[in-house]
């Protein structure tokens, strides 16, 4: 149900692309290109983009930059838009040779996404810890999987590898605040969603098999270390750091050890 304060445009980049108007998902689109050229320009809203540009982005292969494809992928997103378009919508505008998608009210995940790291980091950077850490946490909630997921093209690579950048950085903060304060479980939970992105973070690997340590199972100490070497070793052809190696025989040296104080 929509309230006074429901956008009446939401778009999901982040896992499934998904766009709603008025609270109903747009399922259909028109032609074969229109909801890549409505993501392409829903990326760089605000901003022209040349139509030299646009045919490189949806057609990669292709030597013919005639306008008549792009002009009839423009036409199905005006289609899907209908009624929407407009000053509380969605405006798709032709100048100079070129596309610009504007939008006054609509919600995108992605964007809300990037303000909610940059606020993080600029209230990290002025001592205010602990709301840059609500941020962070935003950043983190709001990344529910990478950019269009199932999706392949170029750009979609680099602004997928881009946002997965930025989530991993949010979740280093967030987890580096749980060791200190010595949170384990909510430690182990960040440890697991920068592993879910970055399956070869070895650091990652260390802190859980450290933390698995403390509470005295060494059998989650030694899967840890076995799905991290299985990982480097059948993935990028290589093997644990000695510190990795390191930590392994430490835990196992001292064996089980009764619950510490500060996990129970």
């Amino acid at each position: 149900m929509l309230t006074d304060s429901t956008p009446a445009v939401t778009v999901h980049c982040l896992g499934n692309f998904r766009l709603e108007i008025n609270g109903l998902p747009v399922a259909h689109w028109r032609a074969g290109k229109a909801r890549a050229l409505f993501q392409y320009l829903l990326v760089n809203r605000g901003r022209l983009v040349h139509r030299d540009r646009l045919h490189e982005v949806l057609w990669p292969d292709s030597d013919d930059r005639s306008s008549s494809s792009l002009k009839v992928a423009v036409h199905a997103v005006r289609r899907v838009l209908g009624a929407h378009e407009g000053d509380d919508g969605f405006r798709l505008v032709h100048q100079d040779h070129g596309y610009m998608l504007q939008a006054q009210s609509a919600w995108v995940d992605l964007e809300e996404f990037e303000r909610a790291f940059q606020r993080g980091r600029d209230l990290w950077a002025a001592k205010e810890h602990q709301r840059a850490l609500e941020c962070f946490q935003t950043a983190a909630d709001l990344y529910t999987g990478d950019f269009l997921t199932g999706e392949a093209s170029d750009w979609i690579n680099e602004q997928r590898q881009w946002a997965q950048g930025v989530a991993l950085r949010a979740l280093a903060v967030l987890r580096a605040d749980s060791l200190e304060r010595e949170d384990w479980p909510a430690a182990m939970h960040w440890c697991r969603r920068i592993i879910s992105l970055d399956p070869y973070h070895e650091d990652t690997y260390q802190t859980l098999m450290m933390m698995h340590g403390e509470l005295g199972e060494l059998g989650r100490v030694r899967d840890w270390y076995e799905l991290c070497r299985r990982r480097l070793r059948n993935d990028l052809d290589t093997e644990p750091t000695e510190r990795t190696e390191r930590i392994l025989a430490s835990l196992t040296r001292r064996g089980s050890r009764p619950l510490a104080p500060a996990l129970a």
